[in-house]
């Protein structure tokens, strides 16, 4: 097994236990905001219109899947202009 292959299988397991750890802190994280939520008695409206005002990841996905579709798209041909 060369160089490369050695590190491409450690970054590989290191993937799979990011997304382990990421899903498990991500838990955490949700419980305590949750629990805080309740403590403080926190409501929907008290969150009205924060979110809104955010660009969600679907947002930013449409645009990039739009600019590239933009860049992909052949480019019409322009008339000729004649100097007469």
């Amino acid at each position: 097994m060369s160089k490369v292959d050695e590190i491409r299988a450690k970054q590989e397991a290191l993937a799979k236990e990011l997304v382990v750890a990421m899903k498990h802190e991500r838990n955490d994280v949700l419980k305590d905001i949750k629990e805080k939520i309740r403590l403080f008695e926190f409501t929907a409206t008290d969150f009205k219109g924060m979110f809104k005002s955010r660009i969600t990841q679907k947002q930013v996905d449409d645009f990039l899947k739009r600019k590239e579709e933009q860049k992909n798209k052949p480019k019409k041909p322009t008339a000729a202009k004649s100097k007469t």
